[in-house]
This record gives structure tokens, sequence and C-alpha cells, in this order.
């Protein structure tokens, strides 16, 4: 028979063998997520860097129409100073 004391024991053996098992599985989820976090960074730098080139184009063309109207307006007070 089976006492108390020895069935105790066997639990606590089938417990520790359990958490390490989910411990090692842990480990691959941790493993798993830092790789599909450094993706996603990816992803996200990728998309940031297509949404931020045209923004760019048009702070560009923006401030070169900018320039020219302030060239322009130079350029008329200039001549009516004349």
């Amino acid at each position: 028979m089976i006492s108390a004391s020895d069935l105790l024991i066997g639990m606590e053996v089938a417990i520790a063998v359990l958490l390490l098992i989910v411990l090692y599985h842990l480990i691959f989820i941790v493993v798993d997520l830092r790789k599909t976090m450094r993706r996603i960074e990816g992803i996200t730098r990728e998309v940031e860097d297509v949404i931020m080139k045209p923004l760019s184009m048009v702070d560009s063309i923006l401030q070169w129409v900018l320039d020219m109207i302030e060239r322009a307006q130079k350029k008329e007070k200039h001549l009516k100073k004349d």
C-alpha cells in the first residue's frame, strides 16, 4: 500500500516535472515573441518610410513654392521703390 508521504513525494515530483515543462515552453514563447516584435518593428519602419517619403517631397515642394513667392514679393517691393 502507498503511504501518504510517498503519495505527496510523487505529487511533488510530478509538479516539479510539469513546472519544468512549463518553463521550457515559456522560453520558446519569449524567443518567438522577440522575433515577432523584431518583424513588427521592421514592418513599422518600412511603413513609416513609405509614408514619410511622399510627405517629405510635399514639404520640399511647399518650401520651394514659399521661397518663390517671397522672391516675387521682394522683387515687387524693389521695383515699386525704383
